[in-house]
């Protein structure tokens, strides 16, 4: 069994790792108890329960300072939290229990390092108590704060990219789109559960959603990475990471919260898990063909854009031209120019010149070939099937041929012709109906 809920006071997690012998963890996921607000159905010593707020921030800094000793070195912490308003008074948690981390007490720890903040992100939830006070509207997003402990932590953001929303610009801008897709931003919208994970209604007031725990542990572990939430409340994050093939421990200091992890908790996240699966490897496929796609209309842009600028600089006569990818450089292409190379004159310096801007803003290699006409024949162009593609689209060829079946040179010459396979009828509707 690869992961463990723990009935333990977190305020004893390195007491309870060595006692037990657990691994170090790789990847902290977790949200503190708030300050002053619930009783979570947990003994009245619990962090946060009639506490002042000193007490509060010390205790729940401690827990996370003792996060820092019981993991790997390349290791992160996502800390889940809020703002609270008591009294007319707004308390900054996050802000305080950041600055709290800076000044963490050296001589206590035998040591001089603490939790690096790297990031900063908004959670919108979307669906929340609607509770509103005189200087404080409607609240419904918290923060995220983002460590790590040195700067060689996992982050693997080309696993979090999508091609959401996106319309028929990434075909004729290919240059601007990343062709692994785009990144989330740093505000991030998952709404709270309201009804229970596998049978009965949500009775943790504070559950983290699956789709905010599999982008954490997306983009913060690797399999069998041990993922660790020293406040575990109803285990949504030990569940779910344990399905995602991770080694999931959890500490939480209330029994009720174990017993509905066990009956309803891992149901719910097993179900999410077997039905986003499929989501992904359909999400995979399209990004891979985005990519592909991407990286071809760079190739067929750059090349349409170097065919005019030969045509419109040289003004070269009864001149074929032609694109032909490569087949093992990736972001390769040879720009074949077939004419009678007797009468040929061009100045490469300035040709050079215009290549070297392509290449940079299209990120390619192109290398410029000259052919005589007559060689065309028994070249190896002569047997592939070619695109013939005009200025006026980049996304869609006018017409498939070979050589031997190509119009007069006069005709010719108004298309660039490339082994580049592009046709896409419905820009927009290309990929799918996609959802996050």
């Amino acid at each position: 069994m690869n992961y463990k809920y723990l009935v333990a006071d977190s305020r004893n997690l390195a007491q309870v790792f060595a006692e037990r012998h657990l691994d170090k963890a790789d990847l902290v996921l977790t949200s503190p108890p708030y300050y002053d607000t619930k009783s979570y159905d947990a003994p009245d010593y619990q962090i946060g329960y009639k506490q002042t707020y000193q007490e509060y921030l010390t205790d729940t800094v401690d827990v996370l300072q003792q996060c820092y000793d019981v993991t790997n070195d390349n290791a992160t912490l996502w800390l889940v939290t809020d703002t609270v308003k008591r009294n007319g008074m707004l308390y900054p948690i996050p802000f305080d229990i950041n600055s709290k981390l800076d000044e963490i007490d050296t001589a206590k720890y035998s040591r001089s390092k603490s939790w690096i903040l790297r990031d900063v992100i908004i959670w919108n939830r979307a669906k929340n108590i609607p509770w509103h006070s005189r200087g404080r509207l409607k609240h419904e997003f918290e923060y995220i704060l983002f460590y790590s402990k040195n700067d060689e932590y996992k982050y693997y953001l080309d696993k979090l990219r999508n091609i959401y929303d996106y319309k028929k610009w990434w075909l004729t801008y290919p240059e601007r789109y990343n062709p692994k897709g785009r990144p989330p931003s740093n505000v991030w919208e998952f709404s709270v559960p309201i009804r229970g994970w596998g049978n009965s209604y949500q009775k943790h007031l504070c559950p983290f959603p699956f789709p905010l725990i599999e982008r954490i542990v997306t983009i913060s572990s690797d399999c069998n990475d041990v993922i660790l939430d020293p406040f575990a409340g109803s285990g949504s994050v030990i569940a779910l990471a344990y399905y995602m093939d991770r080694i999931a421990i959890g500490l939480d200091i209330s029994n009720s919260y174990k017993d509905q992890f066990e009956k309803e908790v891992l149901i719910g996240a097993k179900g999410y898990w077997l039905a986003r699966r499929k989501e992904l490897q359909e999400t995979c496929s399209k990004l891979q063909l985005f990519e592909n796609t991407n990286l071809k209309l760079r190739k067929i842009k750059a090349g349409l854009q170097l065919y005019s600028f030969i045509k419109d600089r040289f003004e070269p006569s009864n001149s074929i031209f032609f694109l032909l990818d490569s087949p093992v450089q990736e972001h390769s292409v040879d720009f074949v120019v077939a004419q009678c190379l007797s009468n040929y004159s061009l100045d490469t310096s300035i040709l050079s010149t215009f290549i070297e801007k392509l290449n940079g803003k299209y990120r390619t290699n192109i290398f410029v070939k000259f052919k005589d006409l007559d060689e065309l024949a028994d070249s190896q162009i002569h047997n592939r099937t070619l695109y013939a593609y005009s200025t006026q689209s980049i996304y869609r060829y006018q017409d498939k041929l070979t050589v031997n079946k190509m119009p007069p040179n006069s005709f010719a010459s108004d298309y660039l012709f490339s082994d580049i396979e592009i046709n896409i009828e419905n820009p927009i509707e290309f990929f799918g109906k996609d959802k996050e």
